[in-house]
This record gives C-alpha cells, structure tokens and sequence, in this order.
C-alpha cells in the first residue's frame, strides 16, 4: 500500500474514531436529556390527575372520559391512587395490579421511578388534608422515542457520510503533500553512475523537504567527488606505473637479445632492480595516499604525543636513507611536569601522522645540499606547531601555489627524483586531522613547513 493511500486510511480511521466518540455523546447527554424530561412531564401528569380527584372532585366517570379522549390526542400517563392502607382509590381502565412490597418500598421514599419495557413507572407519596395518599403512574414517551430514533438516523448518516469526506479529503491533502516526495524521486531516477552531475530542485522554502533535498545534493556531491576521485586515481596509477614497467620490460627484452657477457647480464639485471623498486615505493606512495582519503569517520583517533610521533618520523626516514641527518629541537623545560606534557597532545591517527612528517622531513633532507633538515616543536596559547626547515634552493613564487597537487613536480628542479606525491599525502592527512599546513620558501634561502594543531582541551 502506498504512503498517500495509508495515510488517509490511517487520518480516516483516527477521524471515525473521534466521530463516533463525538456521535456517541451527543445521544447519550440527549438520551439523559429525554429521560429527565420525561419524568418531570410525567410527575406533573399525574399531580395533574390527583388534583382533579381531590381538588376538583370530579367523579371517575367524568375523569376516565378525559383521559380517554386525551388519549386519542397525546400519550396520556395511566395512574392508580392508594390511600394510607394501600388501598386502591382511583384505577385507570386496564391497569395492572401492584404487589405490597411496592407500595412499602413508595412509602419509605417518597418518589421513585422505574423502567419496566419502553414505558417509565413512577410511585409517589401526595398528601392532602392532613391524610397520606399515594399515586402510581406510568407512560409511554412516544414523542421523546420519536425524536430519538431520528437523532440516532442523523447521527448514522451524518457519520457515514462525514467519514467518506474525511477519506477522500485525506487523500487528496496526502497527494498535495507528497506531490515533491514524488518530484524527488523522478529526479534521482536520472541519477546514475555516468550521470553524477544530475542535482535535485525544488521550491526554495525551509522546510523538511528543503532539508531532504540539501542532503540528497549533498550526498551527491560527495559520491560524484569521489567518483571523479576515483577515475582520476586510477587513470593516473596506469599512466604512472606505465613508466617503470615498461622500463624495465625494455631492459629485459634488450638483454635477452643483445646481451652477450655476465657483465652485460649484471647491469641488465641492476637497471632492471632500480625500476622495480622504483614501482615498489610509488606503489608504497600511493597507498599511503588512498590512506590518507579515508573518510576520517572511518579512522581510528586517539590521544597522541606530538614529540613521539616527531621522533619515530625521523627514524623512518633515516632507517630508509642513511645518509639524511635529522635534528629535532624542543623546550625540555616545558616538559618537566605533567600539566606541560598535556600542551603536546593531540587527537589523530599515529600512522597517518608519522607518514605526513615523514614525507615532510624526507622533502626537507632531500633539497637541503648537506641533506640536512631541522625540525621545531613550539607550543604557544594551546597550540603545538611543528616545523620542517631545510636549506635548499627554496621554491619559486609560481611553484609555491601547486606544490600540494597530486604529481606536481617542479622544472626547476629536475635532478631530484620523485613523483610528486608526498606533498598531498601532507595535505590531505593534515587537513584529516583538522590541522593547518603552510609553507614559506624564497629561492637560495630555503623552505620552512608549518603543522599547527589544537592540542587537547
């Protein structure tokens, strides 16, 4: 079933029952009505007829012949009169006999009434001229019933017909309502893997709906960035895995045909060596890259030194380049009492983060001519800075704003090897870990990186 058809089901089914709560009251407070109407009418129907045997003294003759011509006109009451004896006095035509237990029962309460079939009895206690009498009555109310049965038609009718207003309202009003769900959904059906681009659009207006489509757009947005993300990686691992392969194919197919001495062989086999590893740590970098575009939800953060993730950076390197010499400079002082160590503590990944200042300290040993870098750690006002300082050739004021693009690599310094990907790892895991990167740099003066993080409040 639908959602408009079950809501109106549901708002129809709500609505029925309110209104037979509210039919239902309405004939009952007007039953209760009718009833109390009636005795009153009643108890004045029969003071009326006891008035006209002891005030008026008019013979029963005369009074039944009254009440047999009222009767043909109104739903006249019957009445039997006792006196202190429980004798009977006065009886109607065709009226019933009643037991002593009765009479006892009228005499002790002075008033009550009873229901016996669709006629209503009424037992009373009339004094006059000092002797106690005693009136039993009872009617039919004809009129009342009447106006009764045709509340209740009313009532059924006005229910059942309110009832197929309310469905067929609550219909419509759940189409209106669900007309931009409907819109929604034809748009996302154009939505598809070659067509990511395709966005939602609707009224402008702050509501649930504008809420649903801001996330519909918004989670497509991030699907067709990572999409685009995607093929723009893979594309360039091809173009980039390219070359060292097909290096070294070509070095071993020549060797297979032209080499001719163990020597040959040797170098064939060496060259081959360099270009396999040379895939092995651009397979490492870009692995470390895919890492690094994690959604960070999905990344294990917890509490970190930032002195200790420094100084394991530094042996990664250096395990990996013997000849880099690295020299890490902090304040000892600030770290002599517990309260200080907190200053250097930041959330992040231990990985992530040796492999961002790995890649920095590498850069800065890699351009500095003695293959020398520095690394700062200054904490100030609850922020840890760390900084990478080498002493090379620096970088050029158009360099400077691509230096964090994926592959980018400098013409003005085409005698280091690399592949440009070491500077985006740094980015990316930075901004993962909601830090800032900047960097300053003039030609022949060198480079200073900067890390900054919020340390742990």
């Amino acid at each position: 079933m639908k959602i408009a058809s079950r809501t109106s089901l549901v708002l129809t089914l709500f609505s029925a029952a309110i209104l037979f709560l509210f039919a239902y009251s309405i004939y009952y407070f007007s039953e209760k009505n009718r009833q109390e109407e009636f005795i009153d009418r009643l108890r004045y129907k029969i003071t009326w007829r006891a008035e006209f045997i002891f005030d008026a003294k008019v013979s029963e003759s005369q009074l039944r012949q009254i009440h047999e011509q009222n009767k043909k006109k109104i739903n006249e009451a019957q009445i039997t009169v006792f006196d202190n004896q429980f004798k009977e006095l006065f009886v109607d035509f065709g009226e019933q006999h009643y037991d002593r237990a009765l009479l006892e029962k009228i005499r002790n309460k002075n008033f009550m009434t009873w229901n016996q079939g669709d006629e209503l009895f009424m037992g009373m206690h009339y004094p006059f001229q000092g002797k106690q009498y005693y009136l039993i009555g009872h009617a039919y109310d004809q009129t009342g019933y009447a106006h009764m049965q045709l509340l209740k038609q009313l009532l059924i009718s006005i229910y059942f017909v309110a009832i197929i207003f309310i469905f067929i309202t609550s219909f419509f009003f759940a189409q209106y309502i669900l007309k931009p769900i409907k819109h929604i959904i034809n748009e996302i059906r154009d939505v598809s893997e070659h067509n990511l681009s395709k966005r939602v659009y609707y009224r402008k207006a702050k509501d649930e709906l504008s809420e649903l489509i801001d996330t519909f757009n918004g989670t497509f947005n991030r699907l067709e960035k990572s999409f685009n993300n995607q093929r723009h990686f893979v594309s360039i691992i091809s173009h980039e895995f390219r070359t060292p392969l097909s290096a070294m194919i070509a070095e071993l197919e020549l060797a297979k045909e032209l080499n001719t001495t163990l020597e040959d062989y040797k170098q064939s086999i060496d060259t081959a060596l360099l270009d396999a590893k040379e895939a092995t740590i651009l397979s490492s970098s870009l692995l470390d890259f895919a890492r690094a575009n994690y959604d960070s939800s999905q990344v294990s953060f917890s509490s970190l030194r930032l002195d200790e993730i420094l100084v394991e950076s530094k042996f990664m390197v250096q395990d990996k380049h013997k000849d880099y010499r690295v020299s890490i400079s902090f304040d000892y002082d600030l770290l002599n009492t517990v309260e200080d160590q907190e200053e250097i503590l930041v959330v992040g990944n231990a990985y992530l983060l040796q492999v961002a200042f790995a890649n920095l300290i590498e850069n800065a040993c890699k351009y500095s001519p003695d293959k020398h870098c520095l690394a700062n750690i200054i904490y100030h006002e609850g922020i840890a800075t760390i900084q990478v300082c080498d002493k090379g050739r620096g970088i050029s004021s158009e360099d400077l704003p691509h230096i964090f693009e994926l592959f980018y690599r400098s013409e003005s310094s085409p005698d280091q090897h690399g592949h440009g990907i070491g500077l985006s790892i740094v980015q990316r895991i930075i901004d993962m870990h909601k830090g800032k990167l900047q960097v300053q740099s003039e030609l022949g003066q060198g480079s200073i990186f900067t890390v900054q993080f919020n340390r742990i409040s």
